[in-house]
């Protein structure tokens, strides 16, 4: 599968995004239960929501929504105890809770799905600065942690997500500094 992936990460980089989703759904339709195929889809599908080049063209917006929706509801169901998993499903809502349906019920899952993601994985300092970044009303203390784990996510990010394809490209467009 890893060499699939590779393939679908290259069509990503070049923008051949309709081609991917069909590699994605390929790949799915054989091995639909793997934390790392369904972190990669759904982060495709999610940024698809937002592809203002419209060079994704297979689903409609509306499919487009609840294809991202019935993913989410996969993930939950099969992979709620993987920080990873709360971390991106947090993220990805928190960002964008309309998207999903009711904003503020969307807007806490995602703040809820981050919290999760945190106290799983207490060593992971991109979780912990995304949960200060999504908090209101920080201590002078906690916007200094804020600030330093910046430079450390940076680094991190740097170094752990440094190939080809959508989440690599746009956690390094984002985290670093």
């Amino acid at each position: 599968m890893e060499k699939e992936l590779e393939k679908i990460f290259e069509l990503e980089t070049e923008y051949n995004y309709d081609e991917a989703f069909l590699k994605y759904k390929q790949l799915l339709n054989s091995n639909h239960i793997d934390f790392d195929l369904w972190k990669y889809y759904y982060f495709f599908l999610w940024s698809m929501l937002e592809d203002l080049d419209n060079d994704f063209t297979i689903l409609e917006k509306s499919n487009l929504k609840k294809e991202l929706n019935i993913e989410l509801e996969l993930g939950r169901k099969n992979f709620v105890n993987i920080a990873e998993f709360n971390f991106i499903a947090g993220y990805t809502i928190s960002i964008f809770p309309y998207e999903f349906g009711d904003y503020a019920e969307f807007q806490n899952l995602g703040k809820n799905f981050l919290k999760a993601a945190n106290k799983m994985d207490t060593q992971n300092s991109l979780y912990r600065m995304v949960v200060l970044g999504n908090s209101e009303n920080l201590s002078n203390n906690e916007r200094n942690e804020y600030e330093e784990l910046r430079l450390k996510v940076s680094k991190q990010i740097s170094e752990d997500h440094s190939g080809k394809g959508i989440l690599n490209e746009y956690y390094r467009s984002v985290f670093i500094l």
